[in-house]
């Protein structure tokens, strides 16, 4: 293996920020080739779930949402951080869009995982298929969160990433994942 591909030497590391949201370490580091990079910051953020959300009439269930560090109203799909009590992000999946939607599904299965920020975030996306989802209850979101629940067809969904109404890449990529794993998008290379 390449000398220039081996993980950096931590020498020392300590915590500028921690709170209930995110922490911030600052890693004093050297790189395999021997170059000094102190401070390398790294944001220490939980676990996400991010969930496509599919009816029984091939809807997709997305959510309407305020996000302060865009200030902007986005689009996107449901989902959350995974709480310690979630036992797997199947089950904080199943949480997340009851709570946002007041959807359910008894078909969920994780189709894939991503990086929040490989450079310098800790926490993966894992995005779940939910299928034949259909409304149970009334959506009980977080009491900082206002949500307006929106039901498009698959194809408008696609348009919709396209087109920049789906804004975070982590949606866009989601999206496509999950209906690639429900056979409702062919991402097949000819």
């Amino acid at each position: 293996m390449d000398n220039k591909l081996l993980p950096w030497r931590v020498k020392g590391s300590r915590h500028i920020h921690r709170d209930r949201w995110i922490s911030v370490r600052a890693d004093d580091c050297v790189t395999a080739n021997g170059i000094d990079v102190s401070p390398f910051y790294v944001l220490e953020y939980p676990d996400v779930v991010l969930v496509l959300a599919i009816t029984t009439g091939n809807q997709v269930v997305l959510v309407r949402q305020y996000r302060h560090g865009l200030g902007a109203v986005t689009t996107e799909l449901p989902g959350g951080i995974i709480d310690a009590s979630d036992p797997d992000p199947i089950a904080a999946a199943a949480r997340e869009l009851v709570e946002e939607t007041g959807y359910v599904s008894d078909d969920l299965r994780v189709v894939g995982r991503l990086s929040a920020g490989a450079a310098s975030r800790t926490n993966l996306f894992h995005v779940v298929l939910a299928l034949n989802v259909k409304p149970e209850a009334a959506p009980k979101p977080d009491p900082t969160e206002a949500i307006d629940v929106e039901l498009v067809d698959c194809a408008k969904a696609v348009r919709m990433g396209q087109a920049g109404e789906l804004i975070q890449a982590h949606d866009v990529a989601a999206l496509l994942l999950g209906l690639s794993a429900a056979g409702k998008l062919n991402l097949a290379m000819i």
